[in-house]
């Protein structure tokens, strides 16, 4: 019986200094891609269905969704001009629109901001 216990504890011993073969896989990154990439795209891909119905075509070319965070949307555009229009649309009932028809996570407001490094 003794030595069942011996066998047993130098077994557990061996388990802990044997080096295990390196994990190759990219299977750590999972957990980052779906926080950090699958489920902001998700959100964003919903909301963009949603932007390109109710925003005019010829402000939408010039407007890009960025982020939602916290119930802000925010948005970049290429001009003042552009954010000048979308801003007005937004304060005329575009805002109250996007927010009641977004059914994922809380939209609350649509933040504007004019980008340097614009490219469509």
């Amino acid at each position: 019986m003794p030595s069942h216990r011996h066998e047993r504890r130098l077994r557990q011993l061996a388990e802990r200094t044997t080096p295990r073969d390196p994990d190759l896989s990219l299977s750590f990154l999972r957990q980052t891609f779906k926080k950090e990439i699958d489920r902001p795209l998700k959100q964003l891909g919903e909301l963009a269905s949603i932007w390109d119905q109710l925003v005019p075509p010829e402000l939408a070319d010039h407007a890009r969704l960025e982020s939602l965070s916290r119930g802000v949307l925010r948005v970049a555009v290429d001009s003042s001009a552009c954010l000048y229009e979308l801003d007005r649309l937004l304060r005329s009932g575009l805002q109250t629109q996007l927010i009641t028809r977004c059914k994922g996570p809380a939209l609350r407001r649509v933040l504007l901001r004019v980008s340097a490094d614009w490219n469509v």
